[in-house]
């Protein structure tokens, strides 16, 4: 059941994570193009961006089979893959190109071939293995392994890997599909991601504004720490300098001592002291570490104290920069009373300078001092180093510089290095988490939309299966049954009417064209009768080539001309292709006589109105009438009562011999059904025989018959050339084999075949001659004899008699009866038993009532003769009396005249 809900959305779920792609990718893009902090640290990289919105394109385009197209785009994003495998500025070096290159792979590769299937599914297994092996790392774990250096394009990339993932898994699902999902529900649901994607980019970038805002207040207060240590240095060492202008040239040297060496001992930044007089003549009263003072030394100071010696100035120690002890220098002229200028020099210890306090909430950043390109001095450092800009850059991308005021009005440039991405993971974790909740709500969304338009869809179907003919789109016959009942029941006093049209011939045309142009020739019909209809009418099909048309508010005159609108526009000309045919129909018409009419009523009434037409040639229309009711009443209570007849086995066999032309001995019997009444009296073999015809129950009743004769048959030993003579029914070919029934029973009732004779009408070689022609052959090749029954009254050819394995023809009683009173039926009785010698066929003439009859047939060479003159049909026992030669000579009884 999973396997098919998700075979069923395939069709839908494979666009949408092509969509999902696509959006992503342009998110991205728009980020980077307007985002402040694209050049810090992107919620997209460049790559993983083009590398999506391809991906999108292709799964759309995979889906439509535009192949070429698919693998261009594939060859893309496997170039996508070698390039970020190369470059590390892509901040996914190494999640992006092996997922890169199994994407691209699958769109190269892509064809309707089943190994390019199998492959998609192979790829989406892999990359769901690994997508899910990411969100457990991160989710359990809280964090992923540094090489993550963008927790958000990451945890990103994990949520549009899966959505590949998905897609390429259920793209063989889709192509099978073929089918498109509903624009609506998919829109809907791209509305969906858009909003997740857009609300995902916000997010991401006010966190990435948080950090960013954290590195920035992370310079400005090492700047201003720094900054402040400055000003309280040249604050202390302006008043010193104050001082010193200030007192005798007597006091100066002894005071220059006492104050050098406490401020190098008050101030930890102070580590030297020194006066000097020309540019190059140290005081003695110089004070500090040997270290520091031999900085004087370095030529380069020498000269920059001497270019300097009447201003106040400052400068880092290069050459101490690459010790543990990094120094710079502050100049300032002093003007004493003895009229000699003087210039106080002070070195300061960098280190404990740049040593600031970090803020725990800040400390995700290292800072920098910018001194040069060569020179990044690193601030609040347990220990001092020194980095070029080439080696900064190796660090974190996520980077920030600023030009901050120190020491009075002098910029200098401060550098953040973001020193671990940990930082980002919880609220990438956070944004990831809104990814998967839109995603999921707009996969949910349209697996809905696509529930419900299939359940809509399968419900509409099954509305139209319950109404509707799916052959000629008109309601079906229960529906229409239902409207006429509910009209009734409403309008009991007004008119209406219902025809019941028949199509003549469809079935000919059916079995002869094939079952497609009869449905087509079915559709044309229900097209013509749906033509120019009012509201008020209602057209139905019945069953087979059978409609209903339902007529309300109509009288008896308004149905007889819709009734000639729809015979005369049925009989115009259907052209299928080069195929062109004409049709007919015969239509009843029947309305409501009683309060008490019902839909069945009316339906029934028009059917046998119908029937009445076809009687009468068809192409015709019949009004019901209630002799027809009353007939078709009789019929159906036969019919019920037939059938019981049959179970109850009540049906009896009498014999009609008849006799040799040449002698009057009886040579056969024909078997002929008789229906006893409980009172005595039987009903007419005419009037039931066509009714069991008609509703198939001759096969029963032939079979029930056939047993009995059989079994009668057996019992007269005593005549060897003794031939019991059964009628089959067109019928019983077509449902029966009639060869098997006879073999069984002749060997259920030990009955030798040769003494067998079936007779059968013209008519069985009129409806399927050849299944005919195979049956009774297979009968005489196992010894029976076969004989045509009322020979002459039929439509049968000539050619059918000649190739037909027929023994006996029997002429009917209509030529018989009228040899004397009809010149042409002496002439016709000549021409068939000639006809019959010529094709070396034995005759029996039927119905003989009088000499004369019999002495005309026996001049002619006639075999056998049948009929009241010699017996009259009778029970088995007479017959078996009539045959016992020791019996004395039984008179026959008079029974019904009526012969099968």
């Amino acid at each position: 059941m999973l396997n098919q809900l998700t075979d069923n959305l395939s069709s839908s779920l494979v666009p949408l994570m092509g969509l999902v792609c696509l959006l992503f990718g342009l998110v991205g893009v728009i980020d980077l193009a307007v985002s402040a902090n694209a050049e810090i640290m992107p919620a997209l990289t460049p790559v993983l961006s083009l590398a999506t919105i391809v991906t999108g394109l292709a799964i759309l385009s995979y889906l439509a089979s535009w192949w070429l197209l698919t693998r261009m785009l594939g060859v893309v994003i496997i170039i996508s893959a070698v390039y970020s495998a190369w470059f590390a500025e892509t901040q996914m070096s190494v999640f992006l190109p092996p997922v890169a290159l199994l994407v691209g792979s699958v769109f190269l590769l892509s064809s309707n071939h089943n190994f390019s299937f199998r492959w998609s599914k192979f790829t989406g297994l892999l990359l769901a293995t690994l997508s899910t092996a990411l969100f457990i790392s991160l989710w359990v774990r809280g964090y992923t392994t540094q090489w993550a250096t963008n927790p958000i394009t990451v945890t990103a990339a994990m949520v549009i890997t899966t959505a590949v993932a998905l897609a390429f898994l259920l793209l063989p699902s889709a192509k099978r599909q073929n089918t498109y999902p509903h624009p609506v529900g998919l829109f809907l649901a791209g509305a969906i991601v858009t909003a997740t994607i857009a609300i995902w980019a916000v997010v991401s970038n006010q966190h990435i504004d948080n950090i960013k805002h954290r590195g920035e207040l992370n310079l400005r207060t090492s700047s201003e720490t720094i900054s402040e240590r400055l000003v309280i240095q040249d604050a202390a060492i302006q008043r010193l300098v104050n001082r010193w202008e200030n007192v005798g040239a007597q006091d100066l040297k002894t005071l220059i001592e006492i104050d050098s060496q406490t401020y190098i001992n008050d101030f930890g930044l102070i580590e030297a002291i020194a006066i000097f007089e020309q540019p190059n003549r140290m005081l003695p009263a110089s004070s500090g570490v040997d270290e520091a003072l031999d900085i004087f030394s370095i030529e380069s100071i020498k000269q920059w104290r001497a270019d300097n010696f009447s201003t106040q100035a400052a400068v880092v120690v290069e050459k101490s920069l690459h010790s543990n002890q990094p120094r710079f220098v502050l100049v300032y002229p002093i003007n004493s009373q003895d009229k000699q200028p003087k210039q106080l020099a002070v070195v300061l210890n960098i280190s404990k300078l740049l040593d600031v306090r970090k803020i725990p909430y800040l400390d995700y950043f290292d800072t920098y001092l910018k001194l040069s390109a060569d020179y990044y001095l690193p601030i609040a450092s347990s220990e001092f180093y020194t980095l070029s800009e080439a080696e900064l850059a190796d660090l974190h991308f996520f980077q920030l510089s600023t030009e901050l005021p120190v020491f009075g009005e002098q910029p200098m440039v401060f550098h953040a290095a973001l020193n671990s991405p940990s930082v980002f993971w919880h609220n990438a974790m956070i944004n990831q988490f809104i990814l998967i909740v839109g995603l999921l709500l707009s996969v949910l969304f349209l697996a809905t939309f696509d529930v419900n338009r299939r359940l809509n869809r399968e419900r509409n179907k099954l509305y139209n299966l319950a109404n509707f003919d799916t052959v000629t789109g008109l309601i079906r016959r229960d529906v229409l049954e239902q409207r006429i009942e509910d009209y009734l029941a409403k309008n009991r006093h007004l008119e209406c009417g219902v025809l019941f049209i028949d199509l003549d011939g469809f079935k000919a045309i059916n079995d002869n064209l094939g079952i497609n142009i009869g449905n087509r020739l079915l559709r044309a019909v229900a097209e013509r009768l749906k033509e120019k209809q009012l509201d008020d009418v209602e057209i139905a099909r019945f069953s087979g080539d059978e409609f209903i048309v339902f007529l309300r508010y109509s009288s008896i005159d308004n149905c007889i001309t819709v009734a000639e609108r729809l015979l005369s526009r049925i009989r115009e000309k259907f052209s299928f292709d080069e195929l062109e045919l004409y049709l007919t129909a015969s239509i009843g018409i029947s309305q409501p006589k009683l309060e008490q009419t019902t839909a069945e009523l009316l339906i029934q009434n028009a059917d046998v109105a119908m029937s009445k037409a076809k009687e009468r040639g068809g192409n015709t229309f019949q009004l019901f009438t209630e002799s027809m009711g009353v007939k078709y009443e009789h019929a159906l209570h036969l019919r019920n009562k037939m059938q019981t007849a049959i179970e109850a086995d009540s049906f009896e066999v009498y014999f009609q011999p008849y006799v040799a032309a040449n002698s009057n001995k009886i040579i056969g019997a024909e078997a002929l059904a008789r229906w006893p009444q409980a009172d005595g009296s039987f009903i007419s073999p005419a009037e039931f025989i066509a009714i069991a015809e008609q509703t198939g129950q001759i096969v029963p009743l032939s079979t029930l018959i056939m047993r009995k004769a059989f079994a009668q048959l057996a019992k007269i030993q005593h005549n060897s050339d003794f031939v019991m003579s059964v009628n089959l029914s067109v019928k019983q070919f077509q449902r029966e084999n009639i060869t098997q029934l006879v073999s069984s029973l002749a060997t259920e009732f030990n009955v030798p075949l040769h003494r067998l004779q079936f007779e059968l009408t013209e008519s069985v070689m009129v409806d399927d001659a050849q299944q005919v022609f195979t049956e009774l052959a297979e009968l005489r090749t196992i010894g029976c004899q076969i004989a045509i029954d009322d020979f002459g009254t039929g439509f049968s050819s000539l050619a059918y008699l000649n190739k037909l394995p027929v023994d006996v023809l029997k002429i009917d009683r209509e030529f018989t009866q009228s040899i004397y009173t009809d010149p042409a039926s002496q002439t016709i009785c000549k021409a068939i038993i000639s006809m019959a010698h010529g094709l070396n066929k034995h005759i029996i003439v039927e119905g003989i009532e009088t000499t004369e009859q019999a002495d005309f047939f026996k001049r002619l060479g006639c075999m056998g003769l049948q009929g009241f003159l010699f017996y009259k049909p009778m029970p088995f026992e007479q017959l078996d009396n009539l045959l016992n030669p020791s019996d004395s000579k039984a008179s026959v009884s008079s029974f019904p005249p009526e012969k099968e």
